[in-house]
């Protein structure tokens, strides 16, 4: 009986915020490698940076379209698309699954990967549209002249540095790290509590 060829993938860590909503970082790719002809639209390829002489510099993007002069890319998460044309030689390998955890998932080419952009742009034009009422309400500051919760801050030093804590009973509904200059506030006490001040004595 002959011997199935085993095929050989290429596998990556995926790290960056270019391709939110399709990865995230830490995820582990499986590449493939594939013949220039064979890479189309919608395809996501790992591909070395167009011009440049490090090849340890890696960009995962999906690709727009192909031209004359190679091919146009852009991450799924950007709106303008990359300047540099990615040519034959600068290719890996085209992305076909992704590990995140335990969970295998394949990754959508062509066609419908075309589709897979489309829906995630309209999902974060829905998601923008659904904040835009609040931070309306946030900023006209309605809120806070009929809502006073009590809220007590508690002030901590940790094996990380000082951390400010705002409670509301035993919860904490805010967090501020002045080190890191990192503020975070649970919805809806964003209304009411105002993010404390940078060093450079602006709003975190």
């Amino acid at each position: 009986m002959p011997k199935v060829p085993v095929e050989k993938l290429l596998i990556f860590r995926y790290e960056g915020a270019s391709m939110a909503g399709t990865f995230r970082s830490g995820d582990m790719l499986a590449v493939r490698e594939v013949p220039f002809c064979d890479v189309h639209p919608g395809d996501v390829v790992v591909f070395r940076a167009p011009g440049r002489d490090d090849n340890a510099i890696l960009i995962v993007h999906r690709v727009v379209t192909r031209t004359h002069n190679g091919l146009i890319t852009q991450g799924d998460a950007y709106t303008g698309q990359d300047t540099g044309r990615v040519q034959a030689s600068d290719i890996v390998g085209r992305v076909i699954q992704t590990q995140r955890g335990t969970r295998l998932r394949p990754v959508p080419g062509g066609f419908g990967g075309r589709w897979w952009v489309r829906f995630l742009r309209l999902q974060r034009r829905l998601l923008a549209a659904a904040r835009a009422p609040y931070q309306r309400l946030r900023a006209s500051g309605t809120v806070r002249r009929v809502w006073r919760p009590a809220v007590t801050q508690v002030s901590l030093m940790t094996a990380q540095g000082p951390v400010v804590k705002y409670l509301c009973g035993a919860r904490a509904v805010a967090v501020w790290r002045p080190d890191t200059q990192t503020y975070w506030c649970q919805k809806p006490y964003d209304l009411v509590l105002d993010a404390p001040v940078s060093r450079g004595g602006s709003k975190v």
